[in-house]
C-alpha cells in the first residue's frame, strides 16, 4: 500500500487484535527506558511484539537491561514483529483511552494502529532479528519478597551511590542477601545508606550482587503495587520476575567494600527533629551555598537547634528550630547537600540522630519507616565557629 493510499477501513486486514490503551501505554512507559540509549544494533531501537490470540508479549532491551511484559488481548492471528520503539510509544500515549486495534497483513512490513477515528501506519521488521533476552532458569538461586517493600528499600538504600565513574563498584548498588534479611546498600566514601528488609530467604550462604544504579532507579516505577516478586541471579545477570513483567540487568563486576565494619553497634544517645522544619531551615540557610562552600553547622542546645551556614564572602545565615532528646550540648557539621537529600527522601514526621559521645559514630534514622530499618551514616566535617 502506498503512502498516498494510506489506511482504508473498507479493506479488511488478514489479522486483528484489540488491547486496552491504558494497559498498553503503562507497559510501554516502562519498556521505553530500554530505548533511551544509543546502541550498536539498530534492531534494539525497536519493541518486539509476539502476538497470539490471547496475549501479547512485548520486549525491549539495550546492552545493560531488558524488559519483557505480557498483556491480555482479544482477536485472531499471530505474528512476531519489531516496531520502531519511540514513535510507537508516543503514538499509543497520544491516542484516546479505550480499546486499541492492531491490524496487519499476513505478510508485508506494515502495522496499523487505530481507535475512535484515529489510525496510524507503522513500519515493522521481522522479529527474528531481535536478539534473545537473558532468561532465568529454575536452577538459579532465588528469593521471594514483597514488591512494595522492595520498592521502598531501593528508594532509600540507593541514596548514597557514588557519582564517580572511575569506581564502578561504588557507582552501583549492593544487594546483600542473607538467610534472614535483604539489604540495599550504597556508599560514595562520604556517606553510607543501608536499608534492611527482614526476610526468610532460604539461602544457605550470603550473596552480594552489585547492580547498576540506573537499573534500580527504574524499578520503583516499574514494580506493581501489590504481590510478590522473585529475584534470581547468575554470574552476569540479575533477574526480577513479577506477574506480567520480567526484568533483567547486568551485574557490575568488582568487590564492594565491607560496609558492615562502618556500622556502629551501640548508640545510647539520640536527638529527634521535625523533618519538615529541619528541611525547610536547611534550604533557607543554604541559600548562600556554592560549589566551594557546602558545609552547614548544627548546634544542639536543648531545646533549640541552631543551624548556621557561613559563606567566607557573604556572611552567615542562621535558623533556629526545636528538638527533643539528649540535653547535653552537641555540635556537628555536615555537607548540606547530603543532609538535604536525606531529609527529602525520608518518610515520616521526624528524623532521629543516634550517637555515642564520639559524635563521628552517629547514624540518621527515621521512626516513620515500617516493615524495615534504615540507617544513614554521614561523615561530619570540621568547621570553624562563626564569628
Amino acid at each position: 500500500m502506498s503512502v498516498a493510499e494510506g489506511y482504508d477501513p473498507s479493506k479488511v486486514m488478514n489479522f486483528q487484535v484489540q488491547v486496552s490503551k491504558e494497559r498498553l501505554d503503562k507497559t510501554l512507559r516502562i519498556l521505553k527506558h530500554a530505548l533511551e540509549r544509543r546502541v550498536t544494533l539498530p534492531i534494539l531501537q525497536h519493541v518486539l511484539m509476539e502476538i497470539s490470540e490471547s496475549e501479547m508479549v512485548l520486549k525491549a532491551a539495550d546492552m545493560e537491561l531488558a524488559f519483557e511484559a505480557t498483556l491480555p488481548i482479544e482477536g485472531k492471528g499471530s505474528r512476531v514483529i519489531a516496531v520502531p520503539g519511540k514513535k510507537f510509544v508516543e503514538t499509543v500515549r497520544a491516542y484516546p483511552d479505550g480499546l486499541l486495534t492492531l491490524e496487519w497483513p499476513e505478510s508485508g512490513n506494515r502495522l496499523w494502529l487505530r481507535a475512535k477515528g484515529f489510525n496510524s501506519e507503522h513500519n515493522i521488521q521481522p522479529g527474528e532479528d531481535f536478539p534473545e533476552l537473558p532468561k532465568a532458569g529454575p536452577e538459579l538461586p532465588s528469593v521471594q519478597l514483597s514488591g512494595t517493600a522492595f520498592r521502598k528499600a531501593i528508594q532509600l538504600g540507593s541514596l548514597a551511590v557514588s557519582r564517580d565513574a572511575t569506581k564502578p563498584a561504588l557507582s552501583g548498588v549492593l544487594l546483600h542477601l542473607s538467610t534472614h534479611f535483604i539489604r540495599v546498600v550504597s556508599t560514595d566514601g562520604f556517606r553510607l545508606a543501608v536499608t534492611e528488609l527482614p526476610c526468610e530467604t532460604g539461602l544457605s550462604a550470603d550473596a552480594r550482587l552489585i547492580v547498576p544504579k540506573r537499573a534500580l532507579d527504574l524499578l520503583p516505577g516499574s514494580l506493581g503495587e501489590d504481590g510478590m516478586l522473585r529475584l534470581s541471579w547468575d554470574d552476569r545477570t540479575l533477574f526480577l520476575d513479577q506477574p506480567g513483567l520480567k526484568f533483567s540487568t547486568r551485574r557490575v563486576t568488582g568487590n564492594y567494600p565491607a560496609y558492615e565494619k562502618v556500622l556502629p553497634s551501640e548508640l545510647p544517645k539520640r536527638v529527634l527533629v521535625d523533618r519538615e522544619d529541619f528541611l525547610r531551615t536547611l534550604k533557607i540557610v543554604g541559600l548562600k551555598k556554592d560549589d566551594y562552600n557546602k558545609n552547614v553547622r548544627l548546634l544542639f542546645e536543648f531545646p533549640n537547634l541552631r543551624v548556621f551556614f557561613q559563606h567566607p564572602d557573604e556572611g552567615v545565615n542562621q535558623g533556629t528550630i526545636g528538638f527533643t532528646g539528649e540535653e547535653q550540648p552537641l555540635e556537628l557539621a555536615f555537607n548540606i547537600d547530603y543532609l538535604t537529600e536525606l531529609l527529602e527522601r525520608l518518610p515520616g514526621e521526624e528524623v532521629v540522630y543516634q550517637f555515642k559521645d564520639d559524635v563521628g559514630q552517629g547514624i540518621f534514622m527515621s521512626p516513620g519507616i515500617e516493615d524495615m530499618s534504615f540507617r544513614y551514616i554521614l561523615m561530619p566535617v570540621k568547621f570553624a565557629s562563626p564569628s
